[in-house]
């Protein structure tokens, strides 16, 4: 079965080789902070920053509630940039937290316009923190951060972003971009195994939790418990997911060996192959424009007579590939090929795009081209992939 979805993806076999490593007790033994070290080093080169980075031990949307707890006070104002099921997410949580979210809204099919954050900056001038959503996994639709982000510091403003499914698949400069809270997991685009969330934190996020009137309301996700514990005395405030942390340093390693700008220049190659194969077809992408389409999920809209979950279910069933649907309000009207990762694999795309085709076909539908001969095209004559990590 050929998992070709946008996170879990694939898993290299080192990386899969690495949770088999002998565990240790993580609060006792200070070999395992220097590896713990190791592996904060790898990921602040791969993030582009200086400032520090925290592996949790839990799935990514850890990571995005334990920013919103331990940064957002009750009754604050929060800029809230919305154009998606994650960052409808973001609201939720602000609200959870007694936050007041300050919505920019924006189509789920487009990226936001930097222009609209700086009118509601401006209009709201006592706002201090911001949430955006870098690549909106359910649409797959990538947003403009970098722009955001600029924005948003010249006006004093904390940014905590989510870079879930951006990160190491798609152009991102934390510190460049000026992107105080950066929130990753392990899941996506660095092809380890579920179970770890990834944040970075700027010294004006740590600032913020500092000077907190209240208490931030929680244990596990109070991020300022690693200030307490790990930054001050090299101890962790939970026993961390030892294994997993074995498998994500090995993931690292594979891309780190590649390169980052090689890792990124792939995951552009084999996004434009299966878009250009996608539009061969006759299908649509869900994002309206090309520049916002994401390089690491390709999202498309159900052709009309299609059902979703028919579709899937035969690729699954005749084709031994599995890809996914879509959430909330795309839910049965989009679904997405998750070409990031250890995915975005010249054989692994080729693979996923003939098994669509064949089963489309199979389904009633009349493509408009030949989708493998597009891809093709675009890839070149050799349809094999660079096996990363193999």
């Amino acid at each position: 079965m050929l998992i070709f979805t946008p996170g879990p993806t694939e898993i290299p076999e080192r990386v899969l080789r690495a949770m088999a490593r002998t565990i240790t007790n993580p609060d006792i033994d200070p070999e395992f902070a220097k590896f713990y070290e190791g592996t904060q080093a790898k990921l602040a080169s791969l993030m582009k920053t200086k400032n520090d980075v925290l592996i949790l031990s839990a799935e990514g949307l850890l990571g995005l509630e334990s920013a919103v707890a331990s940064l957002v006070e009750k009754g604050e104002k929060v800029l809230a940039i919305t154009n998606g099921v994650y960052g409808d997410g973001f609201v939720d949580l602000v609200k959870i937290y007694g936050g007041v979210p300050v919505k920019v809204e924006g189509e789920y099919s487009a990226g936001i316009e930097p222009e609209r954050v700086k009118e509601a900056l401006d209009a709201n001038r006592d706002i201090r923190i911001a949430t955006v959503v870098h690549c909106e996994t359910p649409s797959g639709v990538l947003n403009p951060l970098r722009e955001i982000g600029r924005i948003c510091n010249d006006r004093g403003v904390v940014v905590i972003a989510d870079a879930v499914s951006s990160m190491c698949g798609a152009p991102l400069e934390v510190d460049g971009w000026k992107v105080d809270v950066c929130l990753g997991a392990s899941q996506k685009c660095i092809s380890a195994p579920p179970g770890l969330a990834i944040v970075s934190l700027s010294d004006r996020a740590w600032e913020i939790m500092r000077a907190r009137k209240d208490r931030i309301p929680s244990f596990y996700l109070n991020l300022w418990q690693w200030d307490e514990w790990w930054k001050q005395k090299r101890l962790f405030p939970y026993t961390p997911s030892i294994s997993d942390i074995y498998a994500l340093d090995e993931a690292l390693d594979i891309l780190l060996e590649e390169g980052l700008e090689n890792s990124i220049q792939r995951h552009m190659k084999v996004s434009g192959a299966i878009l250009g194969a996608c539009k061969a077809l006759g299908l649509k992408p869900y994002p309206e424009r090309d520049e916002c389409h994401s390089p690491t999920v390709t999202a498309l809209r159900m052709p009309p007579g299609i059902d979703e979950g028919k579709l899937r279910a035969l690729m699954e069933r005749d084709h031994s590939v599995m890809i996914a649907g879509s959430w909330g309000k795309l839910s049965g009207n989009v679904f997405r090929l998750g070409n990031m990762g250890y995915n975005a694999q010249n054989e692994k795309a080729m693979t996923a795009i003939l098994a669509l085709e064949e089963s489309l076909k199979s389904l009633g539908f009349k493509p408009k081209g030949s989708g493998v001969e597009a891809a093709k095209a675009i890839l070149g004559s050799r349809s094999q992939g660079l096996h990363v990590g193999a």
